[in-house]
Parts: C-alpha cells; structure tokens; sequence
C-alpha cells in the first residue's frame, strides 16, 4: 500500500516538489560575506510549507553570521543535498533570503514532521534565541537520474 501511495505523490508532484520533499531536507545556503569579497557557504537543514510554491524555511540563531550577512545582503544561493533514489538536488542562484518576524514555535511542527531527530539536535527552542527565515526562490535547476528540469517549468520540461 505504501509504495503505492508513494508513487502516487510522486505522479501528483512536480520535479521541484518531489527532490525537495523526498530528499533529506539538507541545504547548502551561500551568502556574501560581510566584508562582501567572498561567498560564505554552511548547511542547514530546511523545511516546506504544507503546500509548496516558491520557498522553504531554515532556521539559525538570531546572533549569527548568517542572519548579519543576510541583513547585509538578502541575495543568496542554494543547492539541495542529492538523496532519494533518483539522486536527485535542485539549485538556485536566484532567490531571496528573508528573516521573518514569526517566532521559531510557528514552524517546529513543519521542521519535527519532515527531519528525524530535529528536535532532538536543536537545544532550547523556548528562548527569543532562533530566527525563521524564509528562503523564495524565482528560478530553480533540478538534476536527477531522470535529466534536468526547471522551476518554473518550461514547456520544454
């Protein structure tokens, strides 16, 4: 019933959607860095909004590098760890990095429900320590076993 279940979701999803869903919900988030000569790359783990369109979330703490570069310039880049069974990864070098006022407890669920463990890794959620950020991409690659597509699709796709 399962794997029936699971290609039906699949059939229902879009390439984006489904690399994005069904990959281990790893991001590699470049940035500029504040004294704006190089890119500054780390993972995190992201999450999706119930009904996908153009962004995910990541979280940090509010005192890092990451959210000052961000603050310094919201223009950033990712590319997605490769891990379910078409090996697949989407890719950006045009999205928006935007810190949201939202508190942390607003997207737990999103974050407990997708990632294993989560939770568990984070620490004390229960402080005004963590930020949200909401990452909106306007274009996106996505290579797998299957080829190349893009987001938005073209007819092409």
């Amino acid at each position: 019933y399962n794997s029936i279940k699971i290609r039906i979701v699949r059939y229902l999803m879009s390439p984006v959607e489904e690399a994005l869903r069904l990959g281990v919900h790893v991001v590699n988030i470049a940035t500029i860095s504040l004294d704006g000569t190089h890119p500054s790359n780390r993972f995190t783990y992201y999450a999706l909004p119930e009904t996908l369109t153009n962004f995910f979330y990541i979280t940090t703490f509010r005192q890092s590098t990451k959210v000052k570069e961000i603050e310094n310039n919201p223009h950033v880049s990712f590319t997605t760890a490769p891990s379910n069974e078409k090996n697949a990864w989407v890719g950006s070098n045009d999205a928006i990095a935007e810190i949201l006022e939202t508190p942390i407890q607003t997207v737990v669920p999103l974050f407990k429900d997708q990632i294993d463990g989560w939770y568990d890794t984070v620490g004390d959620l229960d402080n005004n320590d963590w930020v949200v950020i909401k990452i909106t991409f306007n274009s996106a690659m996505i290579v797998s076993q299957d080829g190349v597509s893009y987001f938005p699709e073209t007819e092409d796709d």
